[in-house]
């Protein structure tokens, strides 16, 4: 009987016992890139083996989502034939960012595995700036219409062609067709209004997107159309009255078209018994310059903005820094023949070059003063979306380019442009709200002096 048992205990269950699992590791990729809110692809995967480094098969493994939201399908995974549990499907959270995943089995180690998840299809737009704003006839609003793109889960999607065109009111744009940023901002270029006082329309459209309209409202002020011709190098006397141009703050002010015949360095000025305040701008309108405040003696009634500038037709603004101001006052212009010295706030456009030296009395750029690094300042006005290459050649000193935000932060630096020169470049993009950028040219070695030549395109 007894052996009976045991023949019949011998030739009972003939299943195969799982291997005993010794180790897990990752047979596929543990960093992926997926579209946000969807499936990333191939499925992870990880092989178990035993303590001979042989698959184990039969093995339960557990997928779990640990960070960026998402889900599973398949959490727990059976090991193959060949030691392999392969998830389900893991699909990412649905906002743009870093996920993660872990695969475990037992007291071993869970194996982790990343994924980026990106913006999917561009699939709305928002307008982010320059609605509902008030103008004056023929002249450009003073804030850019910008949208913001967003994919169906709401993710800033950059890379996308926006158009802006004039739908009513007349009037046109300049730089029409613009591409969405990093933050899925695209800006216009510019939206002039039209010659006739009253309601304007701007539409901004993407392909397969629903459109947005802009609206904004030209006023009649009598004096906004017009523009006095002011000559380089002369004194222009004028007066604000009720009857000229009403900016939207309350301020009055008279336009002058000014003819600049090469690039160079110009000062110009607004002198008058009340506060004033002095504008720049292209002959387009597009925002240049302001100041409350003369150069280079800061006198708090007089303003003066001085600027490097190619080639071309300019607008001279005269105003006052209160509303409702009405009196006599005189614009000055010239060229400056000395170089930007100390931190004065010398303004630029682009498709500029100049020569300059760093020289001790400019712009102190380190703390403290026993180790001076000097440099010069330079401030263009940028909307969200325009971006500006900067170049620093020199034979005397080691080019440094410091690029600084609206907020005075920095927010690009380059020292070298490649590893045969001392010169450097950048290009940066500007992001936010529109406003005036930093460029400084200093030099990366400290108390060093001499001459260089700046370039911005």
């Amino acid at each position: 009987m007894v052996a009976l048992l045991a023949c019949i205990a011998c030739s009972g269950d003939k299943s195969v016992t799982p291997s005993v699992a010794a180790a897990i590791a990752a047979s596929s990729s543990t960093s992926l890139t997926g579209v946000a809110g969807a499936a990333v692809s191939p499925a992870p995967s990880v092989i178990v083996t035993d303590e001979n480094g042989s698959p184990s098969a039969g093995v339960t493994v557990t997928f779990a989502v640990v960070s960026g939201g998402g889900s599973v399908t398949g959490a727990a995974a059976e090991t193959n034939s060949s030691g392999i549990a392969t998830v389900g499907s893991w699909t990412l959270g649905t906002t743009a960012g870093t996920n993660s995943l872990t695969a475990s089995t037992g007291a071993l180690s869970a194996v982790t595995f990343t994924a980026t998840g990106t913006a999917g299809a561009a699939a709305s737009l928002t307008k982010s700036a320059g609605d509902n704003q008030t103008g004056s006839p023929g002249a450009a609003v003073a804030v850019a219409p910008a949208v913001t793109v967003k994919d169906a889960n709401g993710n800033p999607k950059s890379g996308v062609v926006v158009t802006f065109a004039v739908a009513s009111g007349g009037g046109s744009v300049t730089g029409g067709n613009a591409t969405s940023n990093g933050e899925g901002i695209a800006t216009v270029g510019s939206w002039i209004l039209g010659s006739a006082a009253g309601a304007n329309t701007l539409t901004a459209s993407a392909t397969g997107i629903a459109a947005v309209t802009f609206t904004a409202t030209s006023t009649a002020a009598t004096g906004c159309a017009a523009r006095t011709t002011h000559s380089l190098g002369t004194t222009t006397s004028g007066t604000l009255s009720a009857s000229d141009c009403l900016l939207a703050d309350g301020t009055i002010t008279d336009l002058y078209s000014v003819t600049l015949g090469e690039t160079n360095v110009y000062l110009f000025r607004e002198s008058a018994i009340f506060d004033t305040y002095l504008f720049l701008a292209g002959s387009d309108g597009s925002v240049i310059a302001e100041n409350d405040d003369e150069i280079p003696n800061g006198s708090s009634r007089n303003s003066a903005i001085k600027a490097l500038l190619p080639a071309g037709s300019y607008l001279l603004a005269p105003t006052s820094f209160d509303a409702g101001i009405t009196g006599d006052y005189s614009i000055s212009s010239s060229t400056v023949s000395t170089g930007v010295s100390g931190c004065e706030r010398v303004y630029v456009v682009k498709n500029v070059t100049t020569t300059q030296s760093v020289e001790p009395g400019d712009c102190l750029m380190t703390t403290p003063p026993a180790a001076p690094i000097y440099g010069d300042g330079y401030f263009i006005f940028l909307r969200a979306g325009q971006s500006v290459t900067v170049t620093m050649t020199s034979i005397g000193v080691d080019a440094f380019i410091e690029v600084r935000n609206p907020d005075g932060a920095r927010i690009a630096t380059n020292d070298n442009r490649d590893a045969t020169t001392k010169d450097s470049e950048l290009t940066f993009t500007a992001t936010g709200e529109p406003g005036y950028y930093g460029i400084y040219a200093r030099t990366g070695v400290t108390s060093q002096t001499g001459t260089y030549t700046l370039t911005i395109n």
